[in-house]
């Protein structure tokens, strides 16, 4: 079953009453823009050692105040926010808080995606990683509201973690979990550059830089791609390579994925 956003935060979304722990106990007022500017400033000046949790309760509180705030880009801002990815359809938007990890990993993103039902129905979710989604682009499939959120996030000082995320508006709800890659949803791959044509809806994976890792070979093999240096040596035109050489030799650097029905396919 699709994973959708808790009761509570639904009611909340839906204008439906939220109920605490105690009934004697005040509600926290509502997130305003002024609060938010001054956390996203601070944000900007420090590090995750200095800062400690005050981004993600940040991006947690964002995600409140875009329930009921459909900003421009001029708005936007002027709170401290970068402009959002948007998509063709202007459905879906995705915000994102970042900061200095202080360490090899550069900036640290938290994505917030805020969306707007065919009724006009603002919704926001804070999603729980961390990737910087540069791409929104809606799918081709009749019936349904579905998107592709491409991003990526520096793990370290050699790997870049790459992701690609089919979502679905569906009424005033937002699935996540769109089993769009078989079994691996989201699709996360290091030192895989992801881009996407719209036309043909072909998401090209290029893994020239690609090193042959165990999860990701799980991963790809879906696909028919397999990326572990075989054990033997290789043959091909009547030359025969050893491992290392083979392995060069006989994995390709360009794996390409339609979408149809749903889900994503090898391209022939």
């Amino acid at each position: 079953m699709k994973k959708m956003l808790g009761s509570c935060a639904l009611l909340a979304l839906l204008g439906g009453p939220v109920f605490t722990a105690s009934a004697q106990s005040a509600a926290r007022p509502a997130p305003t823009a002024a609060e938010l500017k001054k956390n996203l400033a601070a944000i900007g000046e420090g590090t995750e050692e200095t800062i400690g949790g005050l981004a993600d309760e940040t991006a947690r509180r964002l995600a409140i105040f875009l329930k009921t705030h459909d900003l421009t880009a001029a708005q936007a801002e002027q709170i401290g926010l970068e402009p959002p990815v948007v998509s063709g359809d202007a459905h879906l938007r995705v915000y994102t808080i970042g900061y200095a990890s202080g360490g090899t990993r550069g900036t640290v993103h938290i994505p917030v995606v805020q969306w707007k039902s065919a009724t006009g129905q603002l919704g926001a979710y804070r999603l729980h990683e961390e990737c910087d989604f540069t791409e929104v682009h809606k799918l081709a499939s009749p019936g349904r509201m579905l998107y592709l959120l491409l991003g990526q996030e520096e793990g370290d000082m050699n790997a870049m973690k790459s992701e690609a995320r089919v979502v679905e508006l569906k009424g005033n709800y937002l699935l996540l979990d769109e089993a769009a890659f078989g079994s691996y949803t989201p699709l996360v791959l290091s030192n895989v550059e992801l881009s996407f044509e719209n036309r043909p809806q072909v998401l090209t994976l290029d893994l020239a830089d690609h090193d042959a890792d165990e999860q990701d070979d799980k991963v790809l093999a879906q696909w028919g791609y397999h990326g572990k240096f075989p054990k033997r040596p290789l043959t091909l035109f009547r030359r025969t390579y050893p491992p290392e050489v083979a392995h060069k030799k006989s994995v390709a650097k360009m794996l390409r994925l339609k979408f149809s029905g749903g889900r994503f396919v090898r391209s022939q």
